[in-house]
Order: C-alpha cells, then structure tokens, then sequence
C-alpha cells in the first residue's frame, strides 16, 4: 500500500503488469459500465426532458469503456509507455470532470424544468 504513494510507481514507464485481484476488480468496473452502457442505449430513445442527460452518460460509459480497454491492453501487452500507470491518474481525473460537467447539466435542466412548472401554474389562471 505504501507503493502507491511513491513517485516511482506512478512514472514508471515500464511497470510490472497488475496482479490478479486488481485486474479482477478493474475488469468488473468495465463489465459495470458496459452494462450502465447498454441500459442508458434502450433508454436513450424515449421521449422526455432528460434524454439528452442520458445520452451524455450512455457516452460516458461506452467512452469510457473503451479507454479502459485500451489501458487494459497495453498493461497486459507490457507495451512501455502506454501501460505506465500515470494514464490510470489522467483516466480518473477525465471521468470526474466529465461526471462534474454531467451533473452541473443535469442541476440547469432540473432548475429549468422546474421553471417551467412554475410557469405553467402561473399561466393556468390567465385568460
């Protein structure tokens, strides 16, 4: 445990490949989003104010499923560079910032929808 707050486990170009737990756990992770993937795919084609919000995360998910394939990949294939476990840092920070971005949009459609609601009942009683 100690290992992951060194400098040198983290910019190692060429480390060793994951053991077994973790690649268990990492490739769960991908099996959820893949799912998360396919639910967000039926539910993309319905009608409502939130389809947009659900093909954001269906994008989300497929997208990065794919990235997390890849640095799969490369850490299996020992592939120098690219299996370097700086990539699993930008991994993370690029899901958090496109989850941040998801839900700063999902609040303003919630926020408006809610408006309108409101506007609504305001121009119920107008003639």
């Amino acid at each position: 445990m100690t290992n992951l707050l060194t400098f040198n486990y983290w910019f190692n170009l060429s480390p060793a490949s994951f053991i077994k737990p973790v690649q268990i756990i990492f490739i769960i992770f991908l099996a959820i989003l893949l799912i998360l993937g396919i639910v967000f795919s039926f539910y993309k084609n319905k009608k409502g104010s939130f389809r947009s919000l659900i093909v954001k995360l269906q994008e989300f998910s497929f997208l990065n499923l794919f990235i997390g394939l890849l640095l799969f990949f490369f850490d299996r294939q020992s592939i120098m560079f690219f299996s370097a476990r700086f990539w699993y840092l930008v991994w993370i920070a690029f899901m958090i910032f496109s989850l941040w971005k998801i839900i700063k949009n999902f609040k303003k459609m919630a926020g408006r929808r809610e408006e309108r609601a409101r506007e609504r009942e305001f121009k119920k009683y107008l003639p």
